[in-house]
């Protein structure tokens, strides 16, 4: 914790402390008036708050809920209609049996507005929202066709261009930083490098599995989904302008801890069986150092509307406020109240994003660090029916030798599966009851 004293405030600028203090309550955040205009801050830090055997914390799941239902009511609207118009894309548990799953994959077709509705609506379904996508982008849908009369959409993933420059990916690759072309730093042979490998590279930014499969680590299933020969073909696609598009490095971003759900455990001797020269799993930690320090969630967006509109009204600028977008404003008188409490912007961050490389094999990080082109012998691809065969096991009965340990938890996965609410799958069901919402927390990449 750090403790500071703040004084001398007016009364509206008291008044803009406690709002904001409240806004950041679900931080660990607080603010405790002394006299009048003086108040003792208290800050709660990263370091606080005990990590679980995964490395999550989960003090900041409240924050993230708040966020996320904040963003279900912007999308209210889209979210009924879709659900009224797509009805048949979601289970229906009076038919629903697990020992049935059939996944399949579908190639999205961005032309198709039945198939951009389906991703927008992933994308809101996601716990943590990601950014807007920009320059390539690609996205495959799994389809459960094992069920009985109805075809239910077990989730999704959506990829778009990666990054130019994030720091701990390209430490992971031994990238040099890329600097621009009239910087004096500037190296012509690092840049290619980086050109090529991003030329081969996609950022994952939705991983979402709907329920009941999220209860059955449907998302897990779904992150494998890029390394597939359909994930080749729409890459292909996406990439057309480029020669020889290959899809070799899977990047993407846990928004809720150092890890997530969906990127563990994908071992590669299983998923493989002897292809792959690794011996790890598909998605790699990139860790942090002492000179590219951890990613940090951002929860700025806890910033009320009745506080940022006051920070706007004691904001002073020293230019004409209509001279700025509404927007620019708004970050300007926020940046303003910072400095009046002296506070940093630290103080909206919340909890570590791990920053995850997804490849098949070890030669295809030598390529990518070099700047190479993978042969075309050499590009291994995922078998869809080996990965589902491997996800399937996860809640399936298996052999009479496993244990007794084992058993329990398969059998436990499927009943929760079996037993999940159906009125409770649709993102409507969040807008109406907020309080009753079963969610996978974990399937989340971030917004990163």
């Amino acid at each position: 914790m750090r403790r500071l004293v703040v004084g001398n405030l007016s009364s509206n600028w008291s008044k803009l402390l406690r709002l904001l203090f409240r806004d950041l309550a679900p931080l660990g955040h607080s603010a405790k008036r002394l006299s009048k205009g003086r108040f003792r801050i208290t800050l709660a830090e990263l370091s606080d708050f005990s990590p679980d055997k995964t490395g999550r914390i989960n003090f900041y799941d409240a924050a993230h809920e708040i966020c996320h239902t904040a963003h279900l009511s912007r999308h209210a609207d889209f979210i009924r209609s879709f659900e009224a118009d797509h009805a048949d894309i979601f289970a229906r548990m009076a038919l629903f049996q697990p020992s049935a799953i059939l996944p399949t994959i579908e190639i999205v077709d961005f032309t198709d507005p039945r198939h951009r509705a389906i991703v927008e609506y992933l994308c809101i379904y996601q716990t943590v929202t990601s950014r807007k996508r920009v320059g390539r982008q690609m996205a495959l849908l799994v389809w459960d066709a094992g069920q009985t009369e109805h075809r239910p959409l077990i989730g999704g993933a959506v990829l778009a261009s990666p990054r130019w420059s994030q720091a701990l990916r390209d430490h992971y690759l031994k990238w040099e930083p890329g600097f621009p072309k009239n910087s004096q730093h500037h190296n012509p042979k690092a840049r290619a490098i980086r050109e090529a490998g991003l030329n081969r590279m996609m950022q994952l930014s939705v991983a979402c599995a709907l329920p009941p499969y999220s209860v059955l680590s449907g998302a897990w299933l779904v992150a494998l989904a890029p390394f597939t020969d359909s994930a080749q073909e729409a890459f292909a696609y996406a990439a057309r302008k480029k020669p020889d598009p290959d899809l070799a490095v899977v990047v993407t971003t846990t928004g809720k801890g150092r890890s997530g759900a969906p990127f563990r455990n994908h071992r590669l001797k299983q998923l493989c069986r002897g292809q792959s020269d690794s011996s790890g799993n598909v998605f790699v930690r990139s860790e942090p150092t002492e000179a590219i320090p951890m990613l940090r969630a951002s929860f700025k967006i806890l910033l009320s509307p009745e506080t940022v509109k006051l920070a706007r009204k004691l904001f002073r600028p020293p230019y004409r406020k209509g001279s700025l977008p509404a927007n620019k404003l708004n970050d300007a008188a926020i940046k303003r109240m910072l400095r009046r409490f002296e506070l940093k912007s630290d103080i909206f961050r919340g909890n570590e994003i791990g920053v995850h490389i997804g490849m098949l094999t070890e030669e295809t990080k030598q390529h990518i660090a070099a700047g190479t082109v993978r042969p075309t012998n050499r590009r291994l691809r995922l078998d869809w029916n080996r990965a589902t065969a491997v996800w399937l096991r996860k809640f399936l009965p298996q052999s009479d030798s496993e244990s007794a340990e084992h058993k329990e938890g398969r059998r436990r996965r499927y009943e929760r599966a079996r037993a999940f609410p159906e009125e409770q799958i649709k993102l409507s069901h969040s807008l109406d009851c907020p309080a009753d919402v079963q969610s996978d927390a974990d399937d989340s990449p971030g917004a990163y």
